[in-house]
């Protein structure tokens, strides 16, 4: 039973929290996801969880398991006939030559910038020596990633029987992936010219000079499309001062428009209108005065050791920001400032924001008179014992004879 309670647990904590209430109409994409990567929520999903192909966000996987196998960026690597002779017809490509002379970073870019399946066959084949091999390193990565619903077939994302994935797998695979230095430097880059001075855009920058969208707010984004997956986008931007993670799939392709990337606005305007950053507590501001004890100063203050902020629906109700203390009730005039009392918890609408240490922020001054008035009839009933014993117990004088 124990074991159970123990498994529960585990799924709970380390499933991102839901916080949806936000409604959006009018989505092309069928499959949706936002989430925000500062706070470990999810702020709005439509058929998250349901399997489907996925495109070229397929490469987001590619990119990281080939990082994790590569020991040198600068090493030089010459593209061969066999690492270009499986690229499809139809899929996107770098431009890559047989004899061009490239590194490992360069390929990197080439993949995720342009969407380079020329790029992607060429890691697989001389890092992990095939297509089958890094097909297979990418499932294992899956299944330490627990993305129970994601199976790869091929390294580009091309449509197959048994290629696919889900927006919420997607995402937690962006997470991870983001985690590594290398590759959210790729990621976020939006022009990259490799060692043999071939130009590469990121998609979204190409669908920014075609369509003139303001995608200003994306740091970082890879784009995909196949006649299963539709139009694809796996999104890092940056709204209100928030990282916010966008994954759409299936948004139907319309010659003459980029339906990914309408969705992508739509979402952003909604989030602006019903979202903001909200700072509820200043660092230094202060929390509780608490009363002392025979000290010359009546309070002593326990501010904020941090400034506390979230992303939160609007309208912000202050009535919902709750402050709970637990510690010393009456502070001795012996204490000295940075003294740990107790704890200060936060809430907001019922959710705990932070819990941090309650520290003294000023040392007190011991008060010779206010510890006499506090105790002043404690004295007088000590005196008053002390006369009355001195009266009972004083010897009687004899009288002399006469």
């Amino acid at each position: 039973m124990k074991k159970i309670i123990y498994i529960i647990l585990t799924i709970i904590l380390t499933v991102p929290l839901s916080i949806q209430a936000l409604e959006i109409n009018g989505l092309h994409s069928k499959n949706v996801i936002i989430y925000n990567l500062d706070e470990d929520k999810i702020i709005y999903e439509k058929n998250s969880e349901e399997i489907t192909s996925i495109a070229s966000l397929t490469k987001i996987m590619t990119t990281i398991v080939s990082i994790e196998k590569i020991e040198n960026l600068e090493e030089k690597i010459t593209i061969t006939e066999e690492m270009l002779e499986n690229v499809p017809w139809d899929a996107s490509i770098a431009g890559l030559q047989i004899g061009d002379t490239l590194t490992y970073k360069d390929l990197l870019y080439a993949s995720m910038l342009p969407s380079g399946a020329d790029a992607t066959d060429s890691l697989a084949i001389s890092l992990f020596g095939s297509i089958n091999k890094m097909v297979e390193a990418m499932n294992k990565k899956a299944q330490e990633l627990k993305l129970e619903k994601t199976s790869y077939i091929n390294t580009t994302g091309y449509d197959a029987t048994g290629h696919h994935s889900t927006a919420k797998d997607t995402l937690t695979l962006l997470k991870y992936a983001l985690q590594n230095e290398t590759f959210k430097e790729i990621y976020t880059a939006k022009t990259y010219t490799t060692s043999n001075n071939l130009k590469l855009n990121s998609t979204v920058v190409d669908f920014n000079k075609k369509y003139n969208y303001d995608l200003s707010y994306i740091l970082g984004s890879k784009t995909g499309f196949t006649d299963e997956a539709g139009q694809c986008l796996a999104a890092l931007s940056k709204i209100d001062d928030t990282n916010i993670i966008t994954i759409t799939i299936n948004a139907p392709y319309v010659s003459g428009s980029a339906r990914h990337l309408i969705d992508m606005t739509k979402l952003y305007d909604s989030l602006k209108e019903n979202y903001e950053k909200r700072i509820f507590i200043e660092e230094g501001e202060t929390l509780k005065e608490l009363p002392t004890k025979y000290a010359k100063e009546e309070t002593v203050s326990i501010n904020s050791l941090t400034t506390i902020s979230r992303y939160i629906e609007k309208p912000y109700d202050e009535k919902k920001l709750e402050i709970k203390y637990k510690g010393e009730e009456e502070i001795s005039s012996t204490v000295k400032k940075g003294t740990e009392i107790g704890t200060i918890q936060i809430y907001y609408d019922g959710e705990l924001l932070e819990e941090m240490k309650a520290i003294t922020a000023s040392s007190l001054n011991f008060s010779v008179w206010n510890y006499l008035k506090e105790n002043i009839i404690y004295y007088i009933g000590v005196l008053f014992l002390i006369i009355i014993t001195i009266i009972i117990i004083k010897p009687k004088k004899k009288k002399r004879r006469r």
